[in-house]
């Protein structure tokens, strides 16, 4: 069968059913957790107890959107990249339809640019499999059509769409002159000390990720199409230990040490118009007229599926990690969650 991924992104959805380890032996699942003072209580087996290889990688899926944020802020940091860019001028070579002139890098990262997938199917997806450009050539492509026309929706308005962080993937590679995936290592995972971290589906040599067929589990070998094409990677492509996972998410409960000065994180979190809530790769829970109290987000490219939660009120966050997408991967990672998150704190 041939097969056609997708990323998909919605924060804070739960569902029912079971899911056992056994399911995805011999790779069972993982959570970790994080403290305010750093990574801490990583927690390393399947719903079994069955202990992991704390080496083992895990698709992220969605979730690495907060990588790409969190990587252009750390740029503006820098005077690489600034805010308030309009789309157009993050591609001053790139000629733009007149309706994008308004539209800003915070459109972008809130989901509200009117940028949705709209022509994003499974030929699309199979095409850029075949295409023998790089990543960073088929992004370019892919701004020069965005630009090209309109966006397909109203500014302002939220509706997710994994085409916005493609975009400042392709932004960071013009402000760098680096693929996003160079600027990723650099920026982001050796600042943080994330050595074991990559891109596409995890190596063979963990777990491997999970296809319901017939309502049974069957594993994908990452050799085959296990993730999708390299273009959309800025958007949900990477992969990382558990701990490395947990380097990342204290950040958030650091003023954004050590990759951003604390008030280049305020902004951004601050979505892009009054009564949005969402912005920097997070869905955001709490008051409208202050910061949020919690960020949560959910990632799956089908085969994985991650779901984070940073509370900055109690000062901690969580996540959980499985080696199987859909609703039996949202089951376990919410399971998981609410097990962590009944746990005293971390001290």
């Amino acid at each position: 069968m041939r097969r056609r991924l997708f990323l998909t992104g919605a924060a804070g959805t739960a569902f029912s059913g079971v899911l056992r380890a056994a399911d995805v032996t011999p790779s069972g699942t993982v959570g970790i957790a994080c403290s305010r003072n750093g990574p801490s209580g990583i927690i390393s087996q399947g719903e079994d107890g069955a202990l992991l290889d704390p080496a083992f990688r895990w698709h992220i899926g969605s979730n690495t959107k907060a990588m790409t944020a969190a990587l252009y802020a750390r740029l503006v940091d820098q005077g690489r990249c600034r805010w308030n860019a309009t789309v157009p001028s993050l591609f001053p070579t790139i000629a733009a339809d007149a309706a994008w002139t308004d539209i800003r890098v915070e459109d972008l990262l809130s989901h509200a640019a009117g940028l949705t997938d709209s022509f994003v199917d499974g030929a699309w997806l199979d095409a850029r499999r075949a295409d023998a450009a790089a990543g960073r050539e088929q992004r370019r492509a892919l701004v020069e059509r965005v630009l090209g026309g309109p966006p397909p929706e109203q500014r302002g308005v939220y509706r997710y769409g994994n085409l916005n962080y493609v975009v400042i993937g392709a932004a960071i590679e013009q402000a760098t002159a680096m693929t996003w995936e160079a600027a990723i290592r650099a920026e982001l995972f050796a600042p943080l000390r994330i050595g074991d971290a990559g891109f596409g589906a995890p190596p063979r040599t963990g777990p491997w990720g999970r296809a319901v067929d017939a309502g049974i589990l069957k594993p994908v070998d990452p050799r085959g199409v296990a993730d999708n094409p390299a273009v959309l990677w800025p958007s949900g492509g990477v992969h990382v230990t558990a701990t490395g996972y947990a380097r990342f998410l204290t950040s958030f409960l650091r003023d954004g040490a050590p990759l951003m000065q604390a008030r280049n994180l305020r902004h951004l979190l601050t979505p892009a118009a009054p009564g949005l809530r969402y912005a920097g790769g997070w869905s955001l829970d709490g008051s409208a007229d202050a910061p949020a109290d919690k960020l949560s987000h959910n990632g799956s490219n089908t085969f994985w599926f991650t779901t984070a939660t940073v509370d900055t009120r109690r000062g901690h966050g969580f996540a959980a990690m499985t080696n199987c997408g859909g609703e039996r991967g949202a089951a376990t990672t919410a399971r998981m969650l609410n097990a962590l998150d009944a746990r005293p704190p971390v001290p």
